[in-house]
């Protein structure tokens, strides 16, 4: 199967340089991009929705959406009827480049219809995020939206900026000229274009110069198969290469030994196979900060215990004299800086300082942009359905759910040494009580297909069209927060 792949490309245009010997080591993030968590309410949409053709012509279907179309224009709130699920990448070091958007529906099934309907539910997908502010999303990240190769046809693509998106797609089989045509059209006004599921034909090679990506499934190959599709996709062509279903340390490992660029996969939000049997000094030492706060200790007890880790004091007045805090004077001591923030807010200011501190590691900025996100999520998700005064859970609970992939120890384990209220130990223990439903929504949202997502809306209250904004509004949050805006 692997002999066929790449024979197209001709002579080395240049060597890959020889693998590293070990996995790279991300640096440990700045404090201050990491900022508390601010109360703003999501974008409010417009009053009238914009509307889109659907009109599928004279194409038969036989498996139709629950949406009806009968080939009239459709509104985009029915559209929008459709869950929104994202998946992260990284690249070497652990920094996110982007984010994969997918709409949370199985494939359809095979038959007559069916390239119909995946054009139709392509078509929602754009949709949305045309119409839930994608400019925003992308900042200096990519958006990965997978597609049909009919779909590339479609007028969604003319109106949004392609800046910052890469297109992913499957080489179809017959004639390739016109399907050159619109990804040089495409390119030109910013899209990028990734492939997979690659099998050589002649065909290609007319379209190769306009790939910058290349995908690779690793469930299809065994390491040795996969070892030579990356070598010679390396020698011969300058493509970046990414390593799709990395749901395990070790599966990163091998992906990066053998040269790729992007992973893509949730395998840093997991427990290491082999766990931690103790807490690093520094972490431990922001936890009992943790818990003298949520008991609301003395000002000058709290001062004698930043006072004991000089870094972490100069962290504190570096954050709290930054721009995020809208100081109009300077603070110049720690009794100050206490006082100025408050009981609350310093607690998430250190909830995040946890997922900061500690020895660096390729994980240490993916785990904590997924913490933040889910930690967001999770808040706009339930601001509207607790009280007031139980709403302070729903950040602390959605943040402290990777707690154990940070920790790399079990859940209750990590837990035992945090003086947690008894709604958001049961949340995180067992996944029960006010903050649960809401907390498995916002993980559902990152991997679960539509049905899982559906159960946990229903049980919540809460809207398809509310969970994509604010999905979306998290993801943008969280983006601000790593580059120090919110």
């Amino acid at each position: 199967m692997l002999g066929k792949y790449f024979s197209f490309l001709g002579n080395d245009k240049k060597s890959q340089a020889q693998n590293d010997a070990e996995i790279a080591i991300a640096t440990n993030p700045a404090i201050d991009r990491i900022v508390p968590m601010m109360d703003t309410p999501p974008r409010e949409r417009p009053q009238q929705d914009a509307l889109i053709e659907t009109d599928a012509g004279q194409a038969v279907v036989t498996h139709m959406l629950d949406i009806p179309t009968h080939g009239d224009r459709t509104n985009v709130s029915e559209l929008l009827n459709r869950f929104l699920g994202r998946q992260t990448l990284l690249d070497r070091n652990g920094e996110i480049i982007g984010y994969e958007i997918r709409i949370k529906k199985a494939a359809p099934p095979p038959g007559e219809g069916a390239q119909l309907l995946q054009q139709m539910i392509d078509e929602m997908l754009l949709s949305s995020l045309e119409d839930l502010n994608i400019q925003k999303l992308r900042g200096d990240k990519q958006v990965f939206v997978s597609i049909s190769p009919t779909s590339l046809y479609t007028a969604f693509l003319d109106r949004i900026d392609g800046n910052g998106i890469v297109l992913v797609f499957t080489p179809p089989d017959g004639p390739l000229e016109t399907l050159i045509e619109r990804c040089k059209a495409l390119h030109a006004c910013g899209y990028r274009f990734a492939l997979t599921q690659l099998q050589y034909r002649e065909a290609l090679d007319d379209l190769m110069p306009f790939i910058d990506i290349i995908r690779i499934d690793p469930t299809l190959h065994d390491s040795m198969q996969l070892g030579e599709l990356s070598v010679k996709i390396r020698s011969h062509g300058d493509f970046q290469l990414l390593i799709d279903h990395v749901e395990s340390e070790e599966m990163y490992i091998v992906g990066h030994k053998l040269g790729f660029d992007l992973f893509q996969g949730y395998y840093f939000a997991k427990p290491l196979s082999i766990p931690s049997k103790q807490v690093d000094s520094q972490r431990l030492h922001v936890m009992q900060l943790l818990n003298q706060t949520m008991n609301h200790a003395e000002i000058t007890q709290l001062e004698d215990g930043f006072k004991r880790d000089p870094v972490l004091s100069y962290k504190l007045l570096r954050y709290i004299n930054s721009p995020a805090t809208g100081l109009m004077q300077p603070v110049r001591s720690l009794s100050h800086a206490l006082v100025v923030l408050g009981y609350d807010q310093l607690y998430r200011w250190l909830t995040l300082l946890l997922f900061a501190s500690g020895q660096a590691n390729h994980r240490t900025l993916a785990l904590m942009n997924n913490a933040l996100v889910r930690a967001r999520l999770t808040e706009l998700l339930g601001s509207k359905k607790l009280k007031p005064e139980d709403k302070g859970g729903l950040f602390i609970t959605g943040i402290f759910s990777l707690l154990d992939a940070l920790l790399n120890m079990p859940m209750k384990t990590a837990l035992e040494s945090l003086n947690m209220s008894p709604p958001v130990m049961a949340a995180l223990t067992s996944r029960e009580g006010i903050y649960a439903p809401f907390l498995d929504l916002a993980i559902a949202c990152e991997e679960a297909e539509e049905q899982v997502i559906l159960t946990y809306a229903a049980t919540s209250g809460i809207s398809a069209e509310e969970i994509n904004v604010a999905h979306l509004e998290a993801i943008i949050w969280a983006g601000e927060v790593e580059l120090g805006k919110a």
